[in-house]
Parts: structure tokens; C-alpha cells; sequence
């Protein structure tokens, strides 16, 4: 069975970020790998209109500490320094998962695929960036546990994220 949380309140949209790679280009292409670091701060996940520090049970994720995306990405140049790309990869999550109804908490770990497509633009010495990213995240690495008992929360989000990329 799958229950998906969604983000409680208005904090957990903030983050830092980071973005490591590498671009090569052919003609009016770029390609090249990328390393995608996302760390979520004040990040509550809810479920059913509840958080789990009002008392939450069950296997899904209570909060997400990090997001660590291995990506490929491609694109081409449109005009005026515009550009689109689409990327795909393997990502894991790191959080906590609820565990008891008093908001216990046991942390968890989770892999799978990402995806995303975007928009971005020359400025200044890097890259002004708009991207949508899905993220389906369902093979647990280390499982939450309640007592000795075990479980496997699923983690999936789709994300708006703009940033700026600076190029060395």
C-alpha cells in the first residue's frame, strides 16, 4: 500500500541547494551529468491533514532531511540565450518516518527514479534556472522501525524549483 504525504505548511519550501556537473556541447546541443543536493529546512510532511507531531502512526514519511539526485541532463539553445532541458536519474531520500502515535520518529531511507524538465537563460556568469522535477522514490534502503517490526514508506513529490547556476 502507498501513503503519500504532502508538505505541511508554508517553511518547507525552503531549502539550500546545490548542483555539481558538467556540460559538454555539440552544436546547438548541451548535454552532461549532473549532481542535484537538495536539504529541506523545517520540512514537516503531513497525512490526511495531520502532522506527525500532532500524534501521527503509520508508514509514511514524517519529514525529509535531504534530497540527492545522480542526473543526466539534455537540451538546446532556443534564442536569446533561452534554453530547455529535460533530465533523468536515480535520487535518494533521506528522512523520518512515524513510528508511534506520540510523533516518535526512526529514520529512513529511500531510492528510486527522477525526472525533470526545464527552462533556463545565460545571465551574468552562470544560469538562471526554472525546472519541474518528479521524484518517485519507492525502494527502502534502511526501513523505519517500529520495535523489530519493519515498514516501507514510499516517498513521492514533484517539485517547481528555480535556481541560479554558476559556471567556473
Amino acid at each position: 500500500m502507498t501513503i503519500l504525504p504532502r508538505q505541511a505548511g508554508f517553511w518547507g519550501i525552503f531549502r539550500g541547494s546545490l548542483t555539481f556537473g558538467y556540460r559538454f556541447e555539440k552544436g546547438n546541443a548541451f548535454y552532461g551529468p549532473e549532481a542535484d543536493i537538495d536539504l529541506f529546512l523545517g520540512s514537516e510532511l503531513e497525512y490526511n491533514n495531520s502532522p506527525c507531531s500532532a500524534g501521527a502512526f503509520g508508514p509514511y514519511y514524517c519529514s525529509r532531511d535531504a534530497v540527492i539526485r545522480l542526473r543526466g541532463i539534455y537540451g538546446q539553445s532556443l534564442n536569446n540565450g533561452l534554453e530547455w532541458f529535460g533530465s533523468g536519474g536515480v535520487g535518494i531520500m533521506i528522512g523520518d518516518g512515524a513510528v508511534a502515535p506520540s510523533g516518535i520518529t526512526d529514520k529512513g531511507v529511500n531510492a528510486g527514479f527522477t525526472i525533470g524538465l526545464g527552462l533556463q537563460k545565460s545571465i551574468g556568469r552562470g544560469m538562471l534556472r526554472g525546472e519541474v522535477i518528479y521524484d518517485r522514490l519507492n525502494t527502502s534502503l534502511t526501513k523505519p522501525a517500529i520495535g523489530v517490526t519493519e515498514y516501507e514508506p514510499d516517498y513521492e513529490a514533484t517539485t517547481m524549483k528555480i535556481s541560479y547556476i554558476l559556471s567556473f
